[in-house]
Parts: C-alpha cells; sequence; structure tokens
C-alpha cells in the first residue's frame, strides 16, 4: 500500500507534499490540534512537562 500526500495547501499556494499520517489525510503539521493524534501529541508533552516538573520538585 502508498502511503498519501497531505496535498493541503501551504502559505506559498502550493500543495504540501509530505506524507500524510496513516489512516488521516494530512500530515503532522497540517493534521491540526482537534484530531486524535494531535490530541494524544497534546497529553504526551503534558505527561512529560509534568513529569519534568515533579522531579525538579524533589
Amino acid at each position: 500500500m502508498v502511503q498519501s500526500k497531505c496535498g493541503a495547501l501551504t502559505q506559498s499556494g502550493t500543495r504540501c507534499r509530505n506524507k500524510a499520517i496513516i489512516n488521516t489525510s494530512r500530515c503532522a503539521k497540517h493534521q491540526g490540534s482537534w484530531s486524535s493524534y494531535g490530541v494524544e501529541q497534546r497529553k504526551k508533552k503534558e505527561a512529560e512537562a509534568k513529569m519534568r516538573k515533579l522531579r525538579k520538585k524533589r
């Protein structure tokens, strides 16, 4: 199976040529924070920040 291209419109007016995330139609840059992928990434970053803060307190 060939992985599809993102195809989102960029600021320069051309189409994005990055590979799309599997089971979605956009790449990580154009996916948006509302998607399941964006939410997953945000939760991961928040958890890492929380652990750094806890380690710093000790």
